[in-house]
Formats: C-alpha cells, sequence, structure tokens
C-alpha cells in the first residue's frame, strides 16, 4: 500500500517563495510523510498520525474521513526550530508513533463507520495516552475526526471546543465555490479570533467542484471578469450554524466527493497561532484495465483524484468568453 499522503495536484504544485507561510506549512505536513521510509501498512510515524490515518482510510474505501487540528497551545507538543521560542515559525510539532490495528480493510471490514475509525484513535490513545483526545461523528458527507481535549499553555489536557464548532454567519451571495470557501473562513476568523487562512489548494477547487455540471477555467476567480464568472457561480450562505454545518451545506451541490483538512500552526503566543483549511478530492489507488494497482518507477501503487463521481454524465467546458472589459 503507498502511503503518499500528498493528494496528487498538490504534488503538481512548485511551491514559490511569495506562498504565504501557512500555505507553505499545510503542504509541508502533507508531503512530509510520503516520503518517510518508517511508513508501512500497520505503523505511521509522523506529526499527525491520526490525520494519516484518516488519509488512509479514504483511500481504502473511497469514501471521506475529514481530520482537524487543535489549536496547538503547549511547548511540550513541539520541538522548537532556532533559537528564539517566540519567533513566529519557531514551533513545530512533534512526531507520534501509531501502530494501527488489524482489521482496517474491506475485506476485513466490509463498513467504514464511526466504530472502525474509534478503533483507530482508541490504539492512539493506548499508545500515546497523554496527548490530544478526539471524537468521531458522522454526517452525510461521511466520518469526521474532530478534537475535544487539548493541551492548554501550562500543559493541561483540557476539553475545548474545535474551531469549525464555532457558529458563524455567511450572507447569501452568488459566487464560485472558492470564494464561498474564502467567505466562510474569514467568518470563522472573526468568530474564534484564530485566523483561518486561504490553502494553496484553492485554485483547483472550482475544477473539482464543477457547479452545475461546468468545469471553469483554471484560475478562473482571478482571470475572468465578473460576468464570465457567472456561469460556474451559484447563490449560497450559511445562517447561524457551525461552521461544521457550513462547510457541509456548501459541499452538497458539489461535483466531486469532497474531504477537508484543518491543519494548526503551533505558537506559544496568541497572535502566532493560524490554520489551514483543505478542501479536496479524495485519494484512490490507480488501477490498471486489469484491475491491478498502477506502479511508479519505486514500484509503489500510484495515487489519483475521485473526480466528478457525483455526476451521471461528463463535466461540461465552455468556450473562454471573449473579454467584455
Amino acid at each position: 500500500m503507498s502511503r503518499d499522503t500528498t493528494w496528487c495536484f498538490v504534488r503538481s504544485v512548485r511551491v514559490a517563495i511569495v506562498l504565504p507561510m501557512m500555505q507553505l506549512i499545510a503542504l509541508t505536513a502533507l508531503r512530509g510523510q510520503a516520503a518517510d521510509p518508517r511508513w508501512n501498512d500497520l505503523t505511521i510515524n509522523a506529526p499527525r498520525p491520526v490525520m494519516d490515518a484518516a488519509l488512509l482510510l479514504e483511500e481504502r474505501y473511497r469514501a471521506p474521513v475529514t481530520y482537524e487540528d487543535p489549536v496547538w497551545e503547549w511547548r511540550g507538543d513541539v520541538y522548537v526550530v532556532g533559537g528564539n521560542d517566540a519567533a513566529p515559525m519557531a514551533w513545530w510539532l512533534k512526531s507520534r508513533l501509531l501502530i494501527l490495528p488489524d482489521g482496517l480493510t474491506p475485506a476485513e471490514s466490509p463498513v467504514l463507520n464511526a466504530a472502525l475509525v474509534g478503533r483507530v484513535l482508541d490504539a492512539y490513545y493506548n499508545q500515546n495516552p497523554g496527548d490530544a483526545r478526539f471524537r468521531v461523528t458522522s454526517s452525510r458527507l461521511g466520518l469526521h475526526i474532530i478534537p475535544t481535549a487539548f493541551h492548554t499553555a501550562d500543559g493541561k489536557l483540557a476539553e475545548a471546543p474545535a474551531l469549525l464548532d464555532a457558529y458563524i454567519r455567511v450572507p447569501d451571495a452568488r459566487r464560485m465555490a472558492s470564494d464561498h470557501l474564502i467567505a466562510l473562513r474569514t467568518a470563522v476568523t472573526e468568530s474564534t479570533g484564530t485566523l483561518v487562512e486561504e490553502s494553496g489548494n484553492d485554485k483547483w477547487l472550482d475544477q473539482f467542484y464543477a457547479a452545475g455540471g461546468l468545469v471553469p477555467p483554471k484560475f478562473a476567480t482571478k482571470l475572468l471578469t465578473g460576468k464570465q464568472q457567472e456561469p460556474y457561480s451559484f447563490v449560497w450562505g450559511a445562517a447561524p450554524m457551525t461552521a461544521r454545518d457550513a462547510l457541509l451545506s456548501l459541499l452538497d451541490s458539489s461535483a466531486t466527493t469532497l474531504s477537508w483538512r484543518l491543519l494548526c500552526q503551533p505558537s506559544g503566543k496568541p497572535e502566532n497561532r493560524s490554520c489551514v483549511l483543505n478542501v479536496v478530492p479524495l485519494q484512490v489507488p490507480d488501477l490498471s484495465a486489469d484491475g491491478k494497482p498502477v506502479l511508479d518507477a519505486a514500484g509503489k501503487p500510484k495515487l489519483r483524484s475521485l473526480s466528478y463521481d457525483r455526476l451521471k454524465e461528463p463535466p461540461k467546458t465552455l468556450r473562454r468568453p471573449a473579454s467584455d472589459r
């Protein structure tokens, strides 16, 4: 089983030095484990082993298992890069070991449910008894791993709401999917006081979302005028509800089944803590015509993005309109 946890469209992105720092953190977090020789089918040694277990389940069951970080505050959860503890990017999460329980395959456990994910969390708690705690919930989208208790700045393990438990309101407006997501993140930032930033993956969201079955040109929100964006736009908003419910509502109309990861940058200073919300398609093994896994040059199974699985017919692409400026 390949443990490349990076989504294929992220692999194609070359990170420029102008990329906002939290976007770089998100890409690094999702790339770091892929090249780690300690990966195998049963053992994860990584800063976010629960997230990586969720990715593994998504690959095997072709169903969303979303993951959300707690807001990391405690010095004991991290190691420090450089000599200044107070620097904005000095704190980085320590790796944790997770030996997965047996039976996490469709052949052994045909149904992916909260109980199965709960077995993974129980194994994590047994092996990391002092670490953060999570709960598993289900929705019309799939399963969700949500933090419930994490260390305060003084090292105490305390119950606290997750960021996406915050109640938000997003005014109804006609926007493209990526702009709706930006409005949602802004509302979470305003409600919680913790900055939730844009992701480096946002430029791909409109293509995978394919509002109304139409795939817009790449970078449509930047290259097309408001009038030219209209075929790919739709009205959406969120009355007062949790940010998680608002996100589920936004993803209901997507042509592609999408999942999410909320990744947070630890810091000893509240003003230096921020998070990135990545909304992404599922990654599944790439199979050849005879049903066998396609291997890369190193002999490992390749992964591909599961796209447009909610459409009965292939999505359409419109001819790019002439400029109306």
